[in-house]
């Protein structure tokens, strides 16, 4: 067996430095280092290995520094490495960067292919379902546990999703993006990394695949940068210490109402906008919309964006069409267009297999390309990521991923806000093709108040003339009691992370933080130690808030866990480490034991978070 791993070569963005006076990103001495997920992919892949005939091939595609993140990973099994590089590939973009890869790819005619579930500077996951996609196999992601099937054909792998996971078996070639779980993070030691240095590593240019360049860096890239935007830090950053835990939780309590009064005022005006005018006929400049569901029903992503385009058409004067994707797809019509949509189309995937399966891809790409709306909005979630991506592969289009707002320009033209480096820089991206394809990041937009008699047109979507090998749901497990769901909505969060000391706290901190009307979520850490479920993560491998009150308990701070709160309203923190790196992005902390002071801080908030409520769309 011939199993691939691409890897990405990327610099330690936590110590990226930010020149906020002159608007530029410093990065001189920045060292770079293998992204973290691609490296499990290296050590499951040579966990997998059963005989000597297996071979272990790491691909990466970057600078000819980025050898060095190659010879370890040839450290920790690989067996052979294979570095393209070329200067032609300046300013590939997501589809360029697939298009790169498989090619190179292609001549390795590898039986399974394995990807990290997104890189660190970057963050959207589009590569690997875009390669899956141009060399025509199924791919599945994010997966936490990957073994290769009894019939020696397949694999079979545990797909995270929000509410749980799923057991899915995918047959071979196929391509997963694996995250935290699917082997154990290790690092090679100096006899590993000597043994290394013997083993090959090929240089390949562009030339070597194709005689057509176009095709490769900015060129064959269907998006570009307009410029980039750094984000500069908002946080108070009032340190309390040497007080009584009443004294601070007066303190932070008064503080919190101050800066909430102050962040109503700039916001204006916090509630959900009215309908605007509906275009219903104007299927010219069309905005779609593709609804992210769980059991039949819409999650609030899906109003989210509803509103967004029906703000985008005050300017396309075009119709919004929501697409429903489930073999209840009919029964959500009415909801649909009571929060925007002009026209539903209903896609039965009954028989065609799971939302992000080639059978549904290929039917949504036929539909896209038949119309050729103005754009095509998906959630930044396991199933839009994944969708959105191999319609991107298969229609030759831009995709923007993780996109946190749009906005239509003078020139007519969608500039989709993507933030990167840990949010630190937004970069305003815009399309070379049409229609524009971006997924949206939940829980940062606003639905509008909704028209429960609202007219609306619905047509059914065909199902498509795929008939090849796909992937199979042979099991779904959903914990209802987790609030996984309501995290993408809360707005009062509280986070705690490894410094409570360990699980058995957590029933204290749960009533606490339901007395309060809050929701709880972790760090990577306190997941990794099992203490708390996987879909409570914020961070990096897990989700983006935004809730207006986040609190965080024991939290050491690492960025991995700070990007994921940076559109936070008001961040409040408790910790005994005064170094800790949570208070560079607090608005209030206090250094103590939290056992002392969270019980107070919680009571003295509770008459002021006790007015902030979810949106009326949840």
């Amino acid at each position: 067996m011939k199993i691939a791993v691409c890897v990405k070569y990327v610099p330690v963005v936590a110590r990226i430095q930010f020149d906020y006076e002159n608007k530029t990103i410093v990065r001189e001495g920045v060292p770079s280092e293998v992204n973290s997920f691609d490296m499990l992919g290296v050590v499951r892949a040579a966990e997998l290995k059963q005989s000597d005939a297996d071979e272990v091939v790491v691909v990466s595609m970057g600078p000819p520094q980025a050898k060095e993140g190659l010879v370890e990973c040839l450290a920790l099994g690989g067996d052979r490495a294979i570095l393209l590089t070329d200067r032609a590939l300046a300013g590939s973009d997501t589809l360029a960067t697939a298009r790169a890869l498989s090619m190179v790819l292609e001549r390795e005619k590898p039986d399974l292919i394995l990807c990290g579930r997104n890189s660190s500077d970057a963050e959207t996951g589009q590569v690997g379902p875009g390669i899956a996609e141009l060399m025509g196999m199924p791919h599945v992601g994010p997966v936490s546990q990957l073994d290769l099937g009894e019939d020696g054909r397949s694999i079979v792998v545990r797909r995270i999703i929000d509410q749980g996971h799923q057991l899915i078996q995918c047959p071979l070639p196929a391509l997963a993006c694996v995250t935290d779980g699917v082997a154990p993070e290790s690092y090679p030691d100096r006899e590993q990394m000597a043994a290394a240095e013997s083993k090959p590593v090929e240089e390949v240019n562009c030339a070597q695949l194709s005689d057509d360049m176009s095709q490769f860096g900015e060129p064959g890239s269907p998006t570009w940068v307009q410029d980039i935007r750094l984000v500069e830090p908002n946080r108070i950053g009032v340190i309390i210490q040497d007080e009584t835990p009443e004294a601070a939780a007066r303190q932070m309590a008064d503080g919190l109402q101050a800066r909430l009064d102050e962040l109503a005022a700039q916001a204006a005006s916090g509630a959900a906008p009215e309908a605007s005018s509906r275009y219903a006929g104007g299927r010219d400049r069309s905005i779609w919309v593709v609804a992210d569901t769980f059991r039949g029903e819409p999650l609030h992503v899906t109003m989210e964006m509803l509103g967004k385009a029906r703000e985008l058409t005050a300017v396309t004067k075009s119709e919004v069409a929501a697409v429903a994707i489930s073999a209840q797809a009919a029964s959500m019509a009415e909801g649909l267009a009571a929060y925007g949509a002009d026209r539903v189309l209903l896609l039965d995937n009954s028989s065609l297999g799971p939302v992000y399966s080639r059978a549904v891809s290929e039917a949504l790409a036929s539909a896209i390309d038949r119309e050729r709306p103005y754009a095509v909005l998906f959630a930044a979630s396991a199933d839009g990521r994944d969708l959105a991506a191999r319609i991107a592969a298969n229609l030759k289009l831009g995709l923007t991923g993780d996109a946190v707002d749009l906005e239509i320009d003078d020139e007519g033209r969608l500039v989709q806000l993507k933030p990167a480096l840990g949010g630190n820089v937004v970069a305003p991206i815009l399309s070379k093709t049409l229609p524009n394809l971006v997924t949206m990041r939940p829980g940062l937009l606003t639905p509008i108040v909704p028209e429960p008699s609202a007219p609306f047109t619905s047509e059914a979507i065909g199902p498509g003339s795929f008939a090849g090998e796909d992937v199979k749901v042979l099991e779904e497990q959903y914990q209802e009691d987790i609030g996984a769901t309501e995290l993408v909505q809360a707005q009062v969060v509280v986070g705690v992370g490894m410094g409570i000391g360990g699980p058995e706290e957590l029933y204290g901190i749960r009533e606490m933080v339901n007395s309060i009307g809050a929701t709880l979520a972790t760090t990577r850490n306190v997941v990794h130690s099992g203490w708390l479920p996987h879909q409570l993560q914020v961070g990096i491998s897990g989700r983006s808030i935004a809730p207006k009150v986040y609190v965080a308990v024991g939290i050491r701070g690492a960025f991995n866990h700070t990007v994921g709160i940076q559109k936070a309203g008001v961040i409040l923190a408790i910790n005994s480490n005064r170094r800790a790196a949570i208070f560079r992005s607090a608005d209030y902390g206090v250094i103590g034991d939290w056992k002392e002071y969270l019980p107070p801080l919680l009571e003295a908030i509770k008459p002021v978070v006790a007015g902030l409520t979810v949106s009326p769309a949840s």
